[in-house]
């Protein structure tokens, strides 16, 4: 009979095993506390829309339709420091641009705006941008006119405006006004240069 050597067939851990284990952990968690520190600075650095609109969607003045309606008198501060209301543009097709330095979409249409306001201010068109900018950042609005050489009327739009034209969610958004001052068209996000030049000369 072998004698029992007291020996157990149980292999104990490696030195260190458990060590590296917590080891590794460490540094997924690490990593995983970064990454959404990360997401969250993201967020928070993340520009909203200066206006927050409280109406039922589908409300807004001759949005998606149309059927005219009178567009909402407003006087408003211009960049270059002087007053504009609606009268200014009496007998005109006014092209209403809703926009913002930060937004993507709006900096993209500019350069059509541009060419647009260029080829038709002869025949009676006139835009006029709408900031929605922080009211802090007044003077990043005025070089930004400048530096992306705008040729047409910019003012600093504020919450009393945006809800007076329907409420306005997103931007851009851009309404078309006739010579007799009745909105005809509205238009949410980017839209073809040639739908706009199509709209607008059907007006003039």
């Amino acid at each position: 009979m072998k004698k029992n050597s007291g020996k157990s067939n149980v292999r104990a851990p490696r030195p260190g095993s458990k060590k590296g284990f917590n080891t590794f952990a460490m540094v997924i968690t690490a990593f995983v506390i970064i990454i959404a520190g990360i997401l969250l600075i993201d967020r928070l650095n993340e520009p909203a829309p200066s206006v927050i609109a409280t109406q039922p969607a589908g409300e807004s003045p001759g949005a998606g339709g149309t059927n005219s309606t009178s567009a909402p008198d407003f006087e408003l501060t211009s960049v270059d420091g002087g007053s504009i209301t609606l009268a200014d543009y009496e007998g005109k097709v006014l092209m209403l641009n809703f926009w913002a330095t930060w937004c993507g979409p709006c900096k993209k249409e500019i350069p059509d705006f541009i060419e647009i306001q260029d080829a038709f201010r002869d025949r009676g068109l006139e835009i006029l941008g709408v900031s929605l900018d922080d009211p802090k950042h007044v003077a990043a609005v005025a070089d930004f006119v400048r530096d992306h050489g705008i040729n047409y009327d910019v003012v600093y739009g504020n919450g009393d405006i945006a809800q007076a034209y329907g409420g306005v969610r997103s931007i851009p958004t851009t309404f078309l006004i006739n010579r007799s001052g009745e909105i005809v068209s509205s238009e949410v996000g980017l839209r073809p240069k040639s739908a706009w030049i199509s709209e607008i000369e059907a007006l003039l």
